[in-house]
């Protein structure tokens, strides 16, 4: 059993207290869909913003957070981020994971494989491709939305816009499970992902596809669903789907989270998961490759809630909550795919939210383990705190990654 996910990977440059209300910001924020302006909550590329402001980014960035160098640099990207953490929780049980994406031979690239080396993730799959590395600008206010906090990107595709299908060998191909993540990031991929999943499931492999933001078809076409490859029948080939709830929106064309989830199933999908930030989330299950589930509400970890709330000074930001949870439920479902179980949503999501919670302790996505198993004894207690929460009506198992 061995898993393997391939998308979006970049260098997040972290950029805490960043208020979203001051002028700088209102000046630089989107005034319609996909015109290049700032969106809290969303992804924006760097020539676009410069083209919506008329000034370089040299110019944008000190005006937004002063002279004032990065809070911190870290490796960030929904699927290489996710990967990680999956990589931190299998460990323990014998389940490799290897990550496939795109770096340049520049220094951001070197500090992402220096990072990359300190985590139990396989990078041989990690390709040099011309160019920059990509990076993402990440600004974090973490008053806004009432003081649950929100992010806003700001991100330089670079050496992701020459990865394509053809760099996924038969090490990625061959893997038990496999992870999409973030490739409207990842554009060549992302416009092939049909024939891609498609191989992928024909071969027996379970399929997961993590969203992201898909600003390069929001300005393309603002009134539109955005597509997911070349067509709806990629769903067809997607086991597990998980979406944010705006995200949800785009892809469906839907005016509500429900009817996005129940149009995914229409079209195909196995299963589907729609987080909401700070909120609960979605779940329904076919039954195809994980026990039927019908359309339900699932909380977050409020362990965590009250953590935070205890301890303030403990806080990060939300950077990494959502891929954290990607991570934490690819891991739950390799978790059961390696003991030869019947996988199940309340117990992926109940892993989901547990990682997605312990991200808010830490600056960025990412987070470098003391020791081996470091990471998984906290997740773990949280997920306990969850089984506890959501009582006996919901079995989320609870020790399918212990050792």
């Amino acid at each position: 059993m061995h898993i393997a996910g391939t998308g979006c990977v970049l260098m997040d440059y972290l950029y805490n207290n960043v208020d979203f209300s001051a002028p700088a910001f209102r000046a630089l924020h989107s005034c319609q869909p996909g015109d290049g302006g700032l969106h809290p909550g969303g992804l924006v590329f760097a020539e676009d913003l410069e083209r919506f402001a008329g000034r370089s980014m040299t110019r944008i960035l000190p005006e937004l957070v002063g002279d004032r160098p990065a809070d911190g640099q870290n490796l960030g990207g929904p699927a290489v981020v996710a990967m990680v953490h999956a990589a931190q929780l299998l460990q323990g049980i014998g389940v490799p994971a290897r990550f496939y994406g795109a770096r340049a031979d520049d220094d951001a690239g070197r500090a992402m494989a220096a990072i990359l080396d300190r985590t139990p993730l396989d990078t041989t799959g990690l390709r040099v491709k011309p160019g920059v590395t990509p990076t993402t600008v990440v600004l974090s206010d973490p008053h806004h939305h009432d003081g649950k906090g929100e992010r806003t990107f700001i991100n330089t595709i670079g050496a992701a816009g020459l990865f394509a299908a053809g760099d996924l060998d038969d090490g990625f191909l061959g893997a038990d499970l496999q992870l999409y993540g973030g490739t409207a990031l990842v554009p060549e991929l992302h416009d092939t992902l049909l024939p891609v999943l498609g191989q992928a499931q024909a071969a027996g492999a379970f399929t997961v596809v993590a969203t992201v933001f898909d600003f390069r078809n929001q300005q393309r076409h603002p009134d539109r669903p955005w597509p997911l490859g070349e067509s709806v029948e990629t769903y067809r080939h997607v086991d597990l789907l998980i979406v944010d709830h705006e995200e949800a929106l785009r892809l469906s064309g839907c005016a509500d989270a429900a009817a996005a989830a129940r149009r995914f199933a229409d079209w195909g999908t196995g299963a589907v998961i729609v987080t909401r930030g700070a909120k609960s989330m979605l779940a329904w299950s076919s039954g195809a490759r994980i026990a039927p589930l019908p359309l339900c509400e699932l909380p977050v970890c409020a362990a965590a809630d009250e953590d935070l709330a205890a301890h303030p000074e403990r806080r990060g930001d939300t950077t990494g909550c959502g891929d954290n949870f990607v991570g934490g439920t690819i891991a739950a479902l390799a978790a059961r795919l390696q003991r030869g179980g019947v996988c199940d949503l309340p117990t992926a999501c109940a892993w989901g939210a547990a990682s997605g919670g312990l991200a808010c302790f830490h600056l960025g996505g990412t987070y470098i383990e003391s020791q081996p198993g470091e990471k998984l004894d906290q997740v773990a207690a949280y997920v306990r705190a969850y089984a506890h929460q959501v009582g006996p009506a919901v079995a989320v198992a609870t020790n399918d990654l212990q050792p």
